[in-house]
């Protein structure tokens, strides 16, 4: 029998760790430790072994480490914060097996796509960047570093997303259209135009509703 692949999962107070652990379980990785990085134990026992960075041992730090959250902004602090704990594999790309990701797709470090992911061709991802449950990514697509894309997004081909930017669930972009840095695309919304940096859009068609933001949860990339 194959040696199942060990990684640890830094940074797990959010829900979405459960989410992580599903695609872990379906991937057969063995999930070596969960890192709480705030000291909040999670509402459930299911993630275990369950650590605080103080408890981690040399062992731990040799292998790759993947981030569960959803914030742009927070995977980009947890990153510098994982890097001051001296782990040194780098960063592990989670891809769900019934994810559809083609031979021509690149991207950065620490790529996280949940299941049921449709992925167009030729499409370009920075570190990073987390697509979330049946989100479907058309073809030429250029997503910066810390993107997140929501449930159900739908994303016409040679659309361009800025670096920490975040597209809520079940919005659907018309084909290139660009979306600034640090931007937020609310759920449901239709993009048919471009979107600036650092402002909310929402509706259909979607339209600012607020500028000037920092980005997702109030946390820039």
């Amino acid at each position: 029998m194959a040696t199942k692949e060990r990684i640890v999962f830094y940074g797990v107070a959010s829900e979405y760790a459960y989410e992580a652990m599903e695609i872990a379980l379906r991937g057969r990785l063995d999930v070596a430790a969960y890192i709480d990085n705030v000291n909040t134990e999670p509402a459930s026992s299911v993630l275990s072994p369950l650590l605080v960075p103080d408890e981690l041992e040399p062992e731990l730090l040799q292998l790759p480490v993947s981030i569960p959250l959803i914030t742009p902004g927070y995977r980009k602090k947890l990153v510098a914060e994982t890097q001051e704990r001296g782990f040194s594999a780098g960063f592990y790309d989670l891809i769900d097996p019934t994810a559809v990701v083609p031979t021509t797709a690149r991207w950065g470090a620490g790529f996280h796509v949940n299941a049921g992911v449709v992925i167009g061709a030729n499409s370009q991802f920075g570190t990073q960047v987390q697509i979330n449950r049946s989100a479907s990514i058309g073809h030429d697509t250029v997503a910066e570093d810390y993107v997140t894309f929501g449930p159900g997004c739908l994303l016409c081909g040679s659309c361009h997303i800025g670096a920490g930017s975040f597209i809520g669930g079940g919005a659907t972009l018309v084909p290139k259209v660009k979306v600034g840095r640090n931007a937020i695309v609310g759920a449901g919304a239709v993009v048919t135009k471009d979107v600036p940096d650092n402002v909310v859009v929402a509706g259909n068609p979607a339209r600012v509703i607020k500028e000037g933001i920092v980005g997702y949860n109030k946390v820039s990339v």
